[in-house]
């Protein structure tokens, strides 16, 4: 499917559409300062910040952080929810950035959301964004959601689309919101229809939906775009924290050599030895989850559901 022909917002479009929607719901905020600088600052802002040049976590979390989240909870409860959950679910179908840049937010009937599902859509966000921001940018489904739009059961189509019964809402095969034209070719019909479904634990595949794998009978029996968006996730986020721990341990084990030249007590070998292999795990499951492979995705489901699976 060509980029042209598919009727889902891409990502650019949907990027764009956010900025805008940040710089209204962020101008009445503005208007506010510039109202309370106008009028001498009748309103200090000292009732909730008492900011200093931080010299520690410590200080951060007991000077300024109080007052930073509560503006912050303000900003997002008392304008942006009401401006995101209302605008979506009124007959424009979308904020004023979604206008503009001419995509709405659809049920994936085609259908306008309830308040309900908008207010549901909007703080399932919280859950897109605690990943790293992974979940506005890997597709958990074959027709371009996010993570938050799967899990409120909604699509976000261009405007021009028009949904009907005799119309069925094409696949793509990309894991990406972005328009890579070598990931956005249709998938193919047939394989769609044997393929809807797999295990993450024995990898067998069906086309209909059922509680436990037909296979192994264990629960984990999903849409196949969803497993591919969560090895995606997961191989990022191991991959990044590998990255990390890789940074981590360079830097103790220069710092240990410094220390036996000087002949002082450093950091115990036994450490930097745990490190090392916490960054090799992390670096071999996030790559192999990358690449397709459910080890990684298999050990935290374990781990998550405490071993308790269903066979």
């Amino acid at each position: 499917m060509s980029k042209a022909q598919s009727p889902y917002a891409s990502f650019s479009r949907r990027a764009f559409a956010r900025f805008i929607d940040l710089c209204v719901v962020l101008a009445p905020c503005a208007l506010f300062y510039l109202v309370n600088r106008a009028l001498g600052f009748p309103l200090k802002y000292t009732s909730l910040f008492d900011w200093h040049t931080p010299e520690s976590a410590t200080m951060f979390m007991s000077d300024d952080f109080p007052g930073i989240f509560i503006t912050f909870i303000s900003i997002k409860l008392l304008i942006a929810y009401p401006y995101f959950a209302l605008m979506e679910s009124s007959r424009w179908q979308g904020t004023l950035g979604k206008q503009a840049t001419q995509i709405k937010v659809v049920d994936v009937n085609g259908n306008r959301i309830s308040f309900a599902r908008a207010t549901a859509r909007y703080f399932l966000k919280i859950i897109s964004s605690i990943e790293f921001m992974l979940g506005y940018v890997i597709c958990v489904s074959d027709q371009r959601q996010t993570m938050h739009d799967y899990l409120s059961q909604v699509l976000v189509v261009r405007r021009s689309i028009t949904f009907s019964a005799y119309y069925a809402m094409p696949r793509v095969s990309s894991r990406f919101m972005f328009d890579v034209p070598l990931l956005l070719s249709r998938r193919d019909e047939d394989e769609a229809g044997v393929s809807d479904y797999e295990c993450i634990w024995c990898d067998y595949r069906a086309g209909e939906k059922r509680e436990l794998c037909p296979r192994c009978g264990r629960s984990g029996f999903a849409p196949v775009a969803v497993v591919k968006g969560m090895l995606m996730m997961a191989g990022v986020i191991f991959t990044l924290l590998g990255g990390g721990l890789a940074y981590v341990t360079f830097w103790v084990v220069s710092e240990r050599l410094i220390d036996d030249r000087l002949e002082r007590e450093g950091t115990p070998w036994i450490v930097i030895l745990i490190i090392f292999f916490g960054c090799v795990l992390c670096l071999l499951g996030g790559l192999s989850s990358i690449c397709g492979k459910k080890s990684l995705l298999r050990v935290m489901i374990w781990v998550g559901v405490g071993g308790r699976i269903s066979r």
